[in-house]
């Protein structure tokens, strides 16, 4: 018998591209949405990630455009599970610009 702990069922993103961000807007690493419910989420992350992440950071979904203050539950190998400590928060043009541009990482 599996012991599910989620409050909500997660619904598979198909791999929907995000990033990880620190509270100040920090570019942390890229990463793959693998399930999301309200709540909470699965990520891949395509960075190592032992010791790097802090606990507490945003995940940031670049195709809604929509960001969530987030907290590491759960971390095995690349993947983790996130708790989502807001809901999600709208991003304007320029900070999607910022976060999502082809260089995020270089510089910030």
């Amino acid at each position: 018998m599996i012991f599910e702990r989620r409050r909500e069922n997660r619904s598979t993103t198909r791999l929907r591209p995000g990033k990880l961000i620190t509270e100040t807007g920090r570019f942390l690493c890229d990463c793959a949405v693998i399930e999301r419910s309200p709540t909470g989420a699965r990520v891949r992350a395509f960075a190592p990630v032992d010791d790097t992440l802090p606990e507490e950071l945003f995940l940031f979904d670049e195709v809604e455009a929509f960001k969530w203050r987030a907290r590491i539950i759960w971390a095995k190998g690349a993947e983790l599970g996130l708790e989502l400590a807001s809901s999600s928060l709208p991003v304007d043009d320029a900070e999607r610009h910022r976060i999502a541009g082809r260089f995020y990482a270089v510089g910030n």
